[in-house]
């Protein structure tokens, strides 16, 4: 059966319309294809034939009304039509309005599967964690892929449990969470419709450590040096803190200086250690002559283990250390500043202290110490203009000695088995401890002592009539009593010897206060075997 020119040409459209389908991916570009198929009989080649300017009688209807001759149009090959046996007839035969039409209709199918072609493919749901994985900071779920004006379900667990932390987009780290990491899912409406589901997991959540208590919760004091950690033990008795940190990775410790560094803090170490030596290097000290290390601000008898954070020993000098631990995760530090205090022991004894009335109001002066043992310390002081102590230089031996006629001042403080000053004060600063004070020799004149200020101190007077060696006994109560011998050297006396009488007024070598001069030598005298501690003594002397 021939087959016309038209019906050629509709089978070359059809094999190009299938051809243009079979490129194209979206469904509403194969529908309208399908459905445009016989008005785009007509490609754009046709154009080119010789167009027959004498119109027809009638215009010839080219779309066969026999079913079968439609279906003998329609070419199973698409990109191989079956040839005519006839050239194609000339096109005169066909009408000329359809084939003006056609193009447009050929041209939008071309466009249309260019703009398909053209359009960005969809973005994969995903999500990110943004925010620093460390206990605190607050970690947001970023994603892309979804449709902006959808619907979100976030929900943060822990990795490892599990366990449900937020559903919210931000969660704020836990201290819990520290060493762990968190996961993240959000699920979300597409652009195109329906849901999907990602997500994300952070890195390993770390933490700035930070001092705690036994119960875990955070220590305040000791941010700052000047408002350390006070910590209290007791002389003769064991002692123990835990240093505790929480951070990750896990802290580690070490002593530290509280000021600074060596330089800075030997001062301090010098002043805390009140020992008799200590404090006869300490006055005229050049720190350029020693090395320390940061274990000697701390006690004798106490250490530090770094492993464990654990301060622990047993302290006998009663004073006041300062020193600080610092805690370290990963690159971050933090110190504690720590003052611990050593209180003495119970009294247990007396310790006495005498000196010649004469070196009171004299800027060199030599001052006895006599413990409970009976041990015998020769202390030697220089003081400035204004009554403050130079030099300080101490002897382990000694006795003291006056002059026939001449007064030693006397007296005591309570103290421990270890030689820690008890001493307590009443409201005024008095001391309640009255000791009493007695000679072996008879003629001895023993009285209370109140010049220079020493009135209600519980100090005493003995002068001496005689030249021989006289003992001297300090008691008080219950406490053990201390007993000295004194060299009383004879001279030839040029006037008689009386009673001390009180005097008052200014000193005349130093002119200080008359409250001043005696209060500081027995002060020194105490501090010299650690009686109290010598960083006392030089915050008086700063605030004076």
């Amino acid at each position: 059966m021939r087959r016309s020119t038209s019906t050629v040409r509709r089978a070359c459209a059809i094999g190009t319309t299938a051809a243009l389908v079979a490129l194209t991916t979206g469904l509403g570009i194969a529908t309208a294809t399908a459905a445009h198929a016989d008005t785009v009989e007509t490609p754009v080649p046709t154009q080119s034939a010789p167009a027959d300017p004498q119109p027809t009688d009638a215009p010839t209807d080219t779309t066969p009304t026999d079913p079968a001759q439609a279906e003998q149009v329609q070419p199973t090959d698409p990109t191989t039509p079956t040839p005519t046996d006839e050239p194609d007839a000339p096109a005169t035969d066909e009408p000329t309005a359809p084939v003006s039409t056609a193009p447009a209709t050929t041209v939008a199918i071309p466009s249309t599967t260019m703009s398909a072609a053209a359009a960005p493919q969809a973005v994969d749901p995903e999500v990110t964690i943004s925010g620093d994985a460390k206990v605190g900071s607050e970690l947001t779920a970023d994603w892309t892929g979804f449709d902006e004006d959808g619907t979100f379900k976030y929900v943060w667990v822990d990795t490892a449990t599990s366990t449900v932390l937020a559903k919210t987009q931000q969660y704020t780290i836990d201290q819990t969470q520290a060493g762990k990491q968190v996961t993240v899912t959000v699920t979300g409406d597409l652009p195109g419709g329906g849901t999907d589901t990602v997500e994300a997991t952070s890195a390993v959540i770390t933490q700035d450590p930070v001092f705690v208590g036994a119960d875990g919760e955070p220590v305040a004091d000791g941010t700052d040096m000047d408002d350390p950690l006070y910590l209290d033990a007791t002389a003769g008795d064991a002692f123990s803190y835990t240093f505790r940190a929480q951070g990750s990775p896990a802290p580690t410790y070490q002593l530290d200086w509280y000021y600074g560094d060596e330089e800075a803090d030997a001062d301090s170490i010098v002043a805390s250690k009140s020992q008799a030596d200590s404090i006869a290097i300490g006055y005229g000290f050049d720190e350029g002559d020693d090395d320390y290390t940061v274990d000697d601000q701390l006690p004798d008898g106490i250490t530090f283990d770094p492993a464990t954070g654990e301060l622990s020993g047993t302290a006998t000098l009663a004073s006041y250390y300062d020193f600080a631990v610092t805690a370290t995760s990963g690159d971050v530090s933090t110190t504690q500043y720590v003052e611990l205090t050593v209180d003495p022991a119970a009294a247990f004894g007396i310790t006495a202290f005498t000196m010649d009335e004469k070196s009171i109001t004299a800027r060199d002066k030599r001052i006895w110490l006599i413990q409970p043992d009976g041990t015998i310390s020769t202390v030697d002081l220089t003081t400035d203009e204004d009554g403050f102590p130079e030099e300080l230089s101490l002897t382990p031996t000694g006795r003291p000695t006056v002059d026939q006629g001449g007064t030693l001042v006397v007296s005591g403080s309570p103290v421990d088995r270890f030689g820690n000053d008890t001493s307590t004060y009443d409201d005024d600063g008095n001391p309640t401890f009255i000791p009493t004070v007695t000679s072996d020799v008879a003629s001895d004149v023993v009285a209370p002592y109140e010049e220079n200020g020493a009135e209600g101190q519980g100090v005493f007077g003995v002068t001496f009539p005689h030249a021989s060696v006289h003992t001297l006994t300090v008691s008080s109560g219950a406490l053990q009593p201390v007993s000295f011998a004194v060299d009383v050297r004879p001279t030839t006396p040029t006037v008689a010897v009386v009673k001390p009488v009180a005097t008052t007024g200014q000193l005349a070598y130093t002119g200080s206060d008359a409250t001043g001069a005696l209060p500081w030598a027995l002060g020194l005298v105490l501090a010299g075997v650690g009686l109290i501690g010598a960083r006392t003594l030089r915050r008086r002397h700063a605030q004076r």
